[in-house]
């Protein structure tokens, strides 16, 4: 049973409303009024209603949400809903503390440029210099490129690592050094690089932890420290902390955290020592302090923390289009857009700002449904009417029998996946990979849009191939991906562990290996993703053939081997599960987890 539907309604909007604006009266009440009945897909056609805010959280299961609206670079009015703890019935309010997960990584960027401002660190050079407790382990990658800050806080120093579980608040903690090596008690792998520094983009928040051990070395204090006196003081966040547990004297104003299926987070919340990526408590409005000083040093109204200079590198693109120095980046035509979101066990959350009209919004939930987020981000951009940031709405064509069947084939997706295309009950579907199916609705001549991603869809003819393709074109009529339609005899790797033919996967998957060693759809992570996607779709014996395949590509990986070994054992085969864990013993003899799970077996 979702626990929020139990709820009685009366509760579900448990609301504490502050504003911080001029705007008062009627006109501020119809703005909140309209914002919380606006909530919308991110495709829109004509004659289709909005939805409201009570009902998206019991749709998605939310216990509270916090919001902040930003308007010319100021908090316009901050409104609390719902639930910080469902058992007790204690209401989210202002003061309510949730964790902002991957949201303290822009925090943490801030105050690392900070100090390359005040002449402590170069962002040009290898981050091994000013690091003291621990060091980033030379290969031969590092021979070639040394990684240094404007890698790390862009996500492309090729540092292993993407994300934190986090720990029971009863589990022992490792330190800063301990999560880096991926030693006792961490419970997460060594951090190292496997990609060429600078080469391209890989989210890591195992580089952010590195830059944390690099800035309490420079600094020779601990990192809640260091953050208050470089940003979150000066900014007057006076609610917001780095510390990892959290003080005994803010436990009280504590959201308990919630999975996405509704259970409570054993002992409320999960402890992350990894504080530069995950480690920040704050609230809705305080946070707006951080974002709206990002606007003002952008416009020359402040120079609180960094020089506008830098606020400028901090929010332009490092990696085109999608990232800065620590911030994401969404350019419609002229209207620039920088944002970041969070996810941690129980809690998920999300930021954007504009850099120059001063529009943006702060939202926090103390669950993981980031579509009811996205949805709530999009009713304060239609309010507001944010500068080009949603795309028109589409006006649905009758679709033609012709038209039905011309398109329907398998498209070639990123080389090694695929996109098919079929009818189904007079509708035109696609599916992508592993990914839900969904419709293509016309909108146009040869132009089709579908209701969860904002791209266009058309289908030419290639003239230099003579083959026809399925063509996906972003907002700003930039082609995104060009998929050319595949014949009956082409061989695509995933489709062949799909229809069960594992010894043909095997091969083809060798054989694409072989050819593109660097291919991200080859890659160890990606492939093992894919195993976990099938297990949560229950293709069991799919899932067991993806990882298989992983073991022969990556034989010296304890992390396939492991996770093959779990997929035995949620299918019942103890015998095999026991024979993939004790492969994960004969590369890491100490892996304590495989250990135990050994013992039970």
């Amino acid at each position: 049973m979702n626990i929020i539907k139990a709820l009685p309604m009366v509760a579900i909007l448990a609301i504490v409303v502050s504003t911080v604006s001029a705007q008062t009266g009627q006109q501020w009440k119809n703005n909140i009024a309209q914002v919380e009945s606006s909530l919308i897909p991110p495709v829109r056609f004509e004659g289709e209603p909005a939805w409201n805010i009570r009902s998206r959280m019991e749709f998605y299961g939310v216990p509270g949400v916090s919001i902040a609206v930003i308007k010319d670079s100021k908090v316009l009015w901050t409104k609390a809903y719902g639930f910080a703890d469902l058992e007790s019935k204690t209401p989210v309010t202002q003061n309510t503390l949730f964790q902002l997960a991957s949201m303290s990584k822009p925090v943490s960027a801030y105050a690392a440029l900070k100090e390359v401002e005040l002449g402590k660190l170069n962002p040009n050079v290898d981050v091994n210099l000013y690091l003291k407790s621990w060091k980033i382990p030379d290969n031969e990658l590092t021979k070639v490129r040394s990684v240094t800050l404007k890698h790390i806080v862009s996500h492309t120093a090729g540092l292993t690592v993407s994300g934190f579980p986090g720990y029971k608040i009863t589990d022992p903690l490792p330190t800063v050094v301990e999560v880096l090596n991926g030693s006792k008690p961490a419970n997460t792998a060594m951090v190292f690089v496997d990609k060429l520094p600078g080469a391209n983009f890989r989210y890591s928040g195992g580089g952010y932890t590195v830059m944390q051990q690099m800035l309490i070395d420079i600094e020779g204090k601990d990192y809640a420290s260091i953050m208050n006196e470089r940003v979150l003081v000066p900014l007057g966040m006076k609610r917001s902390t780095f510390a990892q547990p959290l003080p005994e004297t803010k436990r009280q104003f504590a959201a308990t955290a919630y999975t996405g299926d509704g259970k409570k987070v054993e002992g409320g919340y999960h402890v992350y020592p990894e504080q530069a990526a995950a480690g920040l408590w704050s609230t809705a409005a305080d946070y707006a302090r951080f974002v709206i000083d990002i606007q003002r040093t952008l416009n020359g109204k402040s120079n609180t923390v960094i020089s506008r200079k830098t606020a400028e590198e901090f929010t332009s693109a490092y990696i085109e289009p999608i990232i800065g120095l620590g911030v994401f980046l969404e350019n419609y035509d002229d209207a620039a857009y920088f944002c970041h979101g969070g996810w941690n066990e129980g809690f998920s959350s999300y930021f954007v700002g504009n850099k120059t009209s001063g529009d943006g919004v702060v939202i926090l939930t103390n669950t993981n449904k980031p579509e009811f987020i996205s949805e709530l981000v999009r009713a304060v951009a239609l309010t507001y009417q944010w500068p080009k940031y949603l795309a028109p709405v589409n006006k649905i064509v009758p679709l033609s029998n012709h038209e039905l069947q011309a398109n329907v084939g398998r498209y070639r997706s990123d080389k090694y996946g695929f996109i098919k295309v079929y009818e189904e009950n007079g509708k035109l579907m696609s599916v992508q990979n592993l990914e839900r199916p969904v419709e293509l609705i016309k909108v146009a001549v040869d132009t089709f849009a579908m209701r969860d991603r904002n791209v266009k869809i058309v289908f030419p003819k290639d003239t230099q191939t003579n083959q026809y393709e399925l063509v996906q074109i972003l907002r700003d009529k930039r082609i995104y991906s060009r998929n050319p339609k595949l014949k009956a005899e082409d061989v695509i790797p995933l489709e062949l562990i799909l229809e069960g033919n594992y010894d043909e996967a095997v091969k083809a998957y060798q054989k694409a290996k072989e050819a593109d060693r660097e291919h991200e759809l080859l890659s160890e992570g990606f492939l093992n993703g894919t195993g976990y996607e099938l297990l949560s779709q229950h293709k069991m014996d799919q899932a067991i053939q993806m990882f298989r395949v992983n073991t022969i590509l990556y034989p010296k990986s304890e992390n396939v081997y492991d996770s093959l070994g779990e997929a035995y054992l949620k299918s019942g085969q103890k015998a095999k599960a026991k024979e993939n864990y004790q492969k994960v013993l004969e590369i890491n003899p100490k892996n304590e987890k495989v250990v135990k799970i050994l013992e039970t077996l």
